[in-house]
């Protein structure tokens, strides 16, 4: 497998320790190396947008800003780009509240050598690769059964209000014919037909929301059945419009 060559900040206020690891990573494994010299410098360049690191090297010990701070203000910023640590002897107990804080790893600085700092940079771009994939299986489950949860509860309404619906149209339609033709032969001749023209709009109408509706409900159920095809669609709107004209 081809080596992958990474964006590295390297972060320590040790030049001469620094300039060292820069150069071999540059040139043993030709990956892009950033020096900061601080804490605060290094909180600089991830606060630029236009910076991007793969992965960060930490020192432990530096002045004003150390390790563990840059780690925290990572955390609290949601900056999620991996970070190992880099500590000295008797450094365990910072390597501890490293790895609470997020950190993937920590090298001990004495025991240093290219080969296992390029062993574990690898494993740990590989973890955080991992962690991302699962992080977003795990959203996308949550959203699929949130999803689930909403198309559920539509349907149950849809299928609660479907019935109401049915017999309020029913009955206006049923008003307008009974109801209707009663007082169109109480009206005086000249507005009888004027009346019953406002019948037929009416009537018209209460057609046209009657098929809406039922276009809608249907339309509703095919797509939370998850079956909703082209063609099915069609057919439904094709009916709709000769429900309509027909009136």
């Amino acid at each position: 497998m081809d080596q992958q060559i990474l964006d590295i900040l390297l972060v320590d206020d040790d030049e001469f320790f620094s300039d060292i690891v820069a150069s071999q990573l540059r040139e043993e494994l030709k990956h892009r190396v950033t020096v900061a010299r601080s804490g605060r410098q290094a909180k600089e360049l991830l606060e630029n947008s236009r910076s991007h690191f793969d992965i960060i090297l930490t020192d432990y010990y530096m002045p004003e800003m150390n390790g563990i701070d840059l780690l925290q203000w990572m955390f609290d910023n949601h900056i999620e780009t991996p970070v190992v640590m880099l500590t000295g002897v008797g450094s365990d107990i910072v390597a501890v509240d490293a790895m609470k804080l997020g950190a993937y790893d920590y090298v001990r600085k004495e025991q240093l050598d290219l080969t296992h700092l390029g062993v574990v940079i690898d494993a740990t771009i590989e973890r955080h690769r991992f962690r991302i994939t699962q992080s977003f299986e795990e959203e996308r489950a949550r959203e699929i059964k949130l999803n689930k949860l909403a198309t559920d509860k539509v349907r149950d309404v849809l299928n609660a209000i479907t019935p109401t619906l049915n017999s309020a149209l029913a009955n206006i339609n049923g008003d307008i014919e009974t109801q209707g033709e009663e007082l169109y032969t109480h009206l005086p001749s000249p507005q009888r037909e004027q009346f019953r023209d406002f019948l037929k709009r009416l009537q018209h109408e209460a057609v046209t929301l009657e098929t809406s509706v039922r276009g809608l409900l249907g339309l509703y159920r095919m797509l939370y059945a998850h079956h909703a095809e082209a063609r099915e669609l069609d057919r439904l709107k094709q009916e709709i419009e000769e429900k309509v004209a027909s009136v």
